[in-house]
């Protein structure tokens, strides 16, 4: 008996929601001019944190600036898992997840060579950027 009234409860509950939903029109729509981000969070090794912001604010950043591209904004977190969040735009909107290199990639890469001295050197700095990288997850958002 307790089932047949559960039953009947979730139909009910369901005929009265979907009810609205059935009688507007549906409509395709697509979302106007989107702007979609890449989040980055980071989780850094013990002792390793100021290390790796080093990184960051004296090859990372200036490659950003000198290369003219978009900047990411980042944020140390107080509580959680992860010490930092990244959020980096993506140029071209969703279309930049179709790209294994985007043209941002490219001048911000160049300008890595420059101030490291030449693209072997910005790969080595790189990794050891994330040679201080316990963990890191990443997700994309469309910002409202």
């Amino acid at each position: 008996m307790k089932q047949v009234n559960a039953l009947l409860l979730t139909l009910t509950v369901l005929l009265c929601c979907s009810s609205g939903v059935w009688a507007q029109e549906m409509k395709v729509k697509k979302h106007e001019n989107p702007e979609w981000v890449r989040i980055a969070y980071v989780k850094f090794k013990p002792m390793m944190k100021d290390k790796a912001k080093g990184i960051i604010k004296d090859y990372f950043m200036k490659a950003g600036q000198n290369s003219g591209t978009q900047q990411p904004m980042s944020f140390d977190l107080a509580s959680g898992e992860y010490d930092m969040i990244v959020v980096f735009p993506l140029e071209k909107g969703i279309e930049t997840l179709n790209y294994e290199m985007t043209e941002d990639d490219v001048k911000w890469m160049g300008e890595m060579s420059k101030l490291t001295g030449g693209p072997d050197k910005a790969m080595a700095k790189m990794q050891e950027f994330y040679s201080y990288v316990a963990k890191m997850d990443s997700d994309i958002a469309m910002k409202e």
